[in-house]
């Protein structure tokens, strides 16, 4: 409940046609789902009649059930102003200190109730809940404003984890939050897809917090506002309550800041880095934030000002070219020992090129050449990555991860890399070849070489991913061998000859066998 991909889970229909799901996340989807069924049939007293009430589960949690721990209540169940007060009334009694965790997002709640939950939780009763995710797109900033009102006075709570999420919130509400979590201990906060926040938002939240509380958000360690139509502005104001007006981090603990698909350009970059260099962030996501090879130098400068302790970086679908890629590159050389926090790197959907792959892959450690050997995980998915890139990444040693999906390499591609995996690999864990259109021929060769076995065997391969190229009896007949000269190896591939189930019942059947 705690996961907003499980979440949105949640949030489908029970019972779906699964035919519209991509391919490669419907066996996620079906575990999910298969996972759902099995969590409700565990955490609910069902009943004759039970199926869309919610009694016999609010029965356990006045009785305390020590058990459940975690309250999920799927949008299938009927959970209105009824069903909260009710749920607010046990716990403001104090009857129940076992509750956790309560998770009901997908249910349109009016605000005098949301008020009434928000105090509850406020209340001494509500001490032992430490998340919540609540409520709808049809939230807005009357529901935000009534569940944090009694929680303002409380500073947050014991509250530690919430899930405002696609509510349609506003500046205003985004006010009301920061006053009410600002000065409090939360720790996870995710605000995503609340595209009516805004710049204003982001700066009426800030001012808020940092009204309240000299260190705002003191103990956060994620924050999720993706897609909530962020750029300059509302950048440099989270940045000025984060690590405050005299440039300095007072804060306990670095943020996993997730600030993707918003339009901050390359002028953000600038308070980006200041976060980066003064240690706020230890990963930061910004897919798809338009910031080019301008808003790429400006991170990178801030690499120069000591050590970071950024350890992920996504810049995926931000229009990166070759400049930007030699830039990130130089300092990946010349700065290792100020970014030596940094594991992984996702430049996928950036068009750099096998210029920009060869000079990424030139400032990393290879076999008896100095580089940078930090650098663990790299994702090159739709670069246009050409054979000569690949061939340099699967050579840095201090790679543990490479991904180069769809990248065309072809059959010409897998025969150039053949010699490299023959034996397995002794420094890659998990290598996505996916979606390079090579002929069987090639694939089979190329899982012929894995196969190998030397004494010693220094392998450390451990998943190959070869979906998208073209798997058929040969290549079938050479995994089952693999199998046993290699059981170690999972390799996920493409299976057309077996239909994906499109139904519950199909879907239950292929989980039983």
């Amino acid at each position: 409940p705690t996961s907003k991909t499980v979440e949105i889970i949640y949030c489908l229909p029970l019972f779906p046609s699964l035919s519209s799901l991509e391919r490669p996340h419907l066996l996620i989807y079906t575990d999910l789902q298969a996972n759902c069924l099995r969590s409700e049939r565990r955490n609910m007293a069902w009943g004759s009649g039970s199926i869309n009430t919610c009694d016999a589960l609010f029965k356990r949690v006045e009785s305390n059930d020590s058990r459940l721990v975690e309250l999920v209540i799927l949008p299938m169940k009927k959970f209105g102003a009824i069903e909260v007060e009710r749920l607010a009334d046990i716990i403001t009694s104090g009857k129940n200190n076992m509750l956790k965790s309560i998770s009901a997002s997908g249910h349109s709640i009016p605000s005098d109730a949301l008020a009434k939950l928000g105090a509850s939780l406020a209340s001494e009763g509500g001490r032992e809940i430490s998340y919540i995710a609540i409520g709808d797109e049809n939230m807005k900033d009357e529901g935000v404003e009534s569940f944090c009102s009694a929680l303002e006075a409380a500073n947050g709570g014991s509250l530690e984890s919430i899930d405002f999420g696609f509510k349609n919130m506003t500046s205003v509400g985004a006010e009301a939050f920061g006053m009410a979590f600002g000065p409090s201990n939360i720790k996870r906060i995710e605000l995503y897809r609340n595209r009516s926040i805004g710049d204003e938002g982001m700066i009426k939240m800030c001012s808020a917090a940092c009204i309240k509380s000299e260190i705002p958000f003191k103990e956060l360690e994620m924050l999720d506002i993706s897609e909530c139509d962020i750029s300059v502005e509302g950048i440099q104001a989270l940045t000025k309550c984060l690590i405050g007006g005299d440039g300095g981090n007072k804060r306990s603990s670095s943020i996993d800041l997730n600030a993707s698909e918003n339009p901050l350009g390359s002028e953000a970059c600038t308070s980006l880095g200041k976060l980066i260099s003064t240690n706020a962030v230890c990963k930061l996501s910004l897919k798809k934030c338009a910031l080019g090879d301008g808003g790429i130098l400006s991170l990178v400068e801030s690499f120069k000002v000591g050590k970071c302790d950024v350890a992920m970086l996504d810049l995926s679908k931000n229009e990166i070219s070759v400049k930007g890629a030699l830039d990130l590159a130089s300092s990946l050389a010349k700065q290792s020992s100020n970014i030596s926090n940094l594991k992984e790197i996702i430049l996928s959907d950036n068009q750099i090129c096998d210029d920009g792959v060869l000079a990424l892959a030139n400032a990393l450690q290879q076999s008896n050449c100095h580089g940078n050997e930090t650098l663990k995980v790299v994702d090159l998915s739709s670069t246009k990555c050409g054979v000569a890139g690949a061939i340099a990444m699967l050579k840095c040693s201090s790679l543990t991860s490479v991904r180069l999906f769809n990248n065309n390499l072809g059959s010409d591609g897998f025969e150039a890399l053949t010699p490299l995996l023959e034996g397995g690999h002794p420094s890659l864990e998990h290598l996505d070849l996916g979606g390079n259109r090579a002929k069987e021929s090639a694939v089979a060769s190329l899982l012929t070489a894995i196969m190998v076995k030397y004494e010693p065997d220094i392998s450390v391969l451990r998943t190959i991913e070869l979906g998208g190229n073209e798997v058929g009896d040969e290549v079938e007949r050479i995994l089952k061998q693999m199998e046993i000269i290699r059981p170690e190896i999972d390799v996920a591939r493409d299976r057309p000859s077996v239909e994906q189930p499109n139904d519950f019942q199909g879907m239950q059947n292929a989980l039983q066998e």
